[in-house]
């Protein structure tokens, strides 16, 4: 009699692996089989890739748009056939720079962009409505689109000439204001230099700019010396903060030439009755003691938009004599050492060189002709010094202004701008996994900048918002009503 041995067989979840692997197989040689015989093959790789504002896909995935005025991206892959024919063209013309993709008013060949209604299916194309330059399309999405308070999905395909295709999509929901914009058109913010706490009829930021050598009040000259110096101080700030709110580089990349936050910035009160205005005062030491170099209240959607940042208690406004803290830094000290006593220099108003240097020699007769090489020196040192100052404190005047219009909302979107809940990260940026920012931002909590950061001398050039930040500056993020 002849035993059969007993077959074995493969237990159920075996052969449910087996049949998942056979199945993956089969599906790849699909693909490759397609691709051999000229079929389309899909590439989601981000190549092609749809942004929101400029901010990265993290950041902005659940923010709340308005119906109108935020900017949509679109940036495409490199077409390999269309970067041959540019840089033959190029290599043709002896002495031609290297090849750079033209300015374009349409849609490349191969782009399809449309926009749908989750609610009522309605789609339309809006390829044609980009302005498109180095491989990027960018769209301000206009009032006549007519887009309604819901869930829209965006879709982008683009099929290059080697018959490459690309894809991706992305969901929005549309929001529509509650009470209007944050930022609207008639803000204004007024830097106070004039304010004095102390009373004694002088202004605190001619008492601050003592601290640094920047002035000298000893007698009616040295006085005239210190508002001289004081207001070309406040000139430099102010440009420094209309260099943040105005930036060259299109932070939420609209393709436009200029994309300004529609905030006006005054070192005097506004004339217009109509405008709303929010009043920083800039001088004196922080009244808690501490060494803030400022402190303006946060306010959540702007709403308050007329208020005033002068008082002790609580603390509010700028406090230059803060930037003490930074004074061991090289720059600090490389900077402002040649005028403060403590470090052998000696201060604007006290070297008779300063009046011919800042006056001019018409206004001070009968003082000995100057040394060409002394003066050329001093007064390199005087312009390096008003110039930095008023780099760092204008970055401050820029960072605090922007807590007076609602930067940075505590928590993730859609409620917040992933500003921070606690301690010195209150109201200041957070990354998107709710860490300390590690690139140097504008809105970052104020002690984690270094000294070289504020004056924009760090490799990074001067501090800016973040595109999210910025976004919202230019109304083009909703944030709800309602704390995080």
């Amino acid at each position: 009699m002849t035993l059969r041995t007993p077959r074995k067989r493969l237990p159920g979840p075996a052969l449910a692996i087996l049949a998942g692997l056979l199945g993956g197989l089969g599906l790849l040689l699909l693909v490759h089989l397609g691709v051999e015989l000229g079929g389309p093959r899909i590439d989601h790789s981000g190549r092609l890739a749809i942004t929101i504002n400029g901010v990265p896909e993290r950041m902005a995935r659940d923010v709340l748009l308005p119906e109108s005025g935020w900017a949509l991206q679109v940036r495409l892959p490199e077409d390999p056939l269309e970067a041959s024919a540019s840089e033959d063209a190029a290599a043709s013309v002896p002495g031609a720079p290297p090849a750079r993709a033209p300015r374009k008013t349409g849609p490349p060949d191969g782009l399809l962009v449309t926009l749908r209604s989750e609610r009522t299916g309605a789609t339309i194309r809006i390829e044609d409505r980009f302005v498109y330059h180095d491989g990027v399309g960018s769209l301000v999405i206009p009032k006549a689109l007519g887009l309604t308070p819901g869930l829209f999905s965006i879709r982008a395909i683009y099929e290059t000439r080697d018959g490459r295709r690309f894809e991706d999509t992305r969901r929005i929901r549309i929001r529509s204001w509650l009470g209007g914009p944050p930022i609207g058109t008639r803000q204004v913010i007024f830097f106070d230099f004039g304010i004095d706490r102390n009373g004694d009829g002088v202004p605190d930021f001619l008492q601050d700019l003592e601290r640094f050598g920047l002035a000298s009040n000893a007698d009616a000259e040295g006085r005239e010396l210190a508002r001289i110096v004081a207001n070309r101080i406040e000139a430099r700030a102010l440009e420094r903060v209309a260099r943040a709110y105005d930036p060259p580089d299109d932070p939420n990349q609209t393709g436009r030439e200029r994309d300004p936050v529609r905030v006006r910035f005054r070192l005097d009160p506004d004339p217009d009755p109509a405008s709303l205005t929010t009043r920083i005062c800039v001088g004196g030491s922080d009244p808690t003691g501490g060494t803030s170099v400022g402190h303006v209240h946060f306010d959540l959607r702007n709403q308050l938009k007329f208020s005033t940042e002068c008082g002790d208690d609580p603390p509010s406004g700028l406090f230059p004599t803060g930037l003490m803290t930074y004074r061991d830094a090289p720059l600090f000290q490389e900077t402002f050492g040649p005028f403060m006593a403590e470090r052998g220099g000696v201060a604007i108003g006290e070297d008779p060189l300063d009046p011919r240097l800042l006056i001019g020699p018409e206004r001070v007769g009968g003082r000995p002709d100057i040394d060409a090489e002394e003066g050329t020196r001093r007064k390199e040192e005087i312009e390096r010094a008003i110039a930095l100052f008023g780099d760092v404190l204008g970055s401050i005047m820029a960072h605090e202004a922007g807590h007076a219009l609602g930067l940075v909302a505590e928590g993730r979107p859609a409620v917040g701008l992933f500003g921070g809940r606690e301690r010195e990260f209150r109201v200041h940026n957070l990354d998107a996994f709710g860490q300390p920012e590690t690139t140097p931002w504008l809105m970052n909590a104020g002690r984690t900048l270094r000294f070289e950061e504020l004056a924009g001398r760090s490799p990074g050039g001067p501090l800016r918002f973040r595109p999210l930040n910025y976004a919202y500056l230019r109304d083009r993020i909703v944030v709800p009503e309602g704390r995080p």
